[in-house]
């Protein structure tokens, strides 16, 4: 079994669990969290697809480092500001508001 069969595995494996995560629970953190799971595990699909390129590796490593922490920089916001606002994290406060 090659390696690069393993982290295609791991990151399919991810993207389930964030799909999961994302459908089945109402949970605001949760389903940013399972976003989360979710984007990490298409990141590593891209990053094993950037493999044969070493240059192009680096390149997209910098790149994902930058976007996952912008990410949850915005994603922390939202939260706190979410619960300022509602008292709750739960997504059918959202739902009853129309966003």
């Amino acid at each position: 079994m090659n390696i690069q069969h393993v982290i295609l595995a791991t990151s399919v494996a991810l993207m389930a669990v964030g799909v999961y995560g994302l459908t089945s629970s109402n949970n605001l953190v949760r389903q940013l969290l399972s976003i989360e799971i979710l984007f990490n595990g298409i990141l590593l699909l891209m990053a094993l697809i950037a493999s044969i390129n070493s240059s192009m590796l680096t390149l997209l490593m910098i790149v994902m480092v930058s976007v996952v922490s912008g990410e949850v920089i915005i994603v922390m916001t939202l939260v706190i500001s979410m619960y300022r606002t509602s008292r709750t994290l739960t997504s059918d406060v959202l739902e009853e508001r129309g966003v």
